[in-house]
């Protein structure tokens, strides 16, 4: 269990899996066999997590989300900073920086993440300073 994690009431975290920092783990969900969910991970209230499912860091999972096992010895991987809707049921991948929902979960958007020394990246603004003409 990874330090500052934070399980409410009647959550469970199943054996073999791993946990990072930060880990904040609502009511009624849990975290099935074999699963590695990152740091800074959050899951809404009622998460089902099923066995052998990799979590990137950042990663957001919506109320009443299904996460299902994954197959074969590959993990079912949600990728790092991905949000997953409330209710979607996950069957496939999920890939860093896309919102998915719907059951069967489908993508609804894609993140373009830019660092902060991108040349294509606007202007930082001061805050209250009123954006440019």
């Amino acid at each position: 269990m990874g330090a500052g994690s934070v399980l409410c009431g009647n959550t469970l975290v199943g054996h073999s899996s791993r946990v990072g920092r930060q880990f904040q783990c609502n009511w009624y969900s849990y975290v099935g066999h074999d699963c590695d969910i990152g740091d800074f991970v959050t899951f809404a209230p009622r998460v089902n997590c099923n066995g052998n499912v990799s979590i990137g860091d950042f990663a957001y999972i919506g109320t009443g989300a299904t996460l299902r096992n994954g197959e074969g010895g590959k993990p079912l991987r949600i990728g790092e900073g991905a949000v997953v809707g409330m209710a979607a049921v996950v069957t496939r991948d999920v890939a860093p920086h896309t919102t998915v929902v719907g059951n069967p979960a489908r993508v609804l958007e894609r993140s373009v993440v830019l660092p902060a020394s991108c040349p294509s990246s606007p202007p930082r603004r001061a805050p209250g300073e009123a954006a440019g003409p």
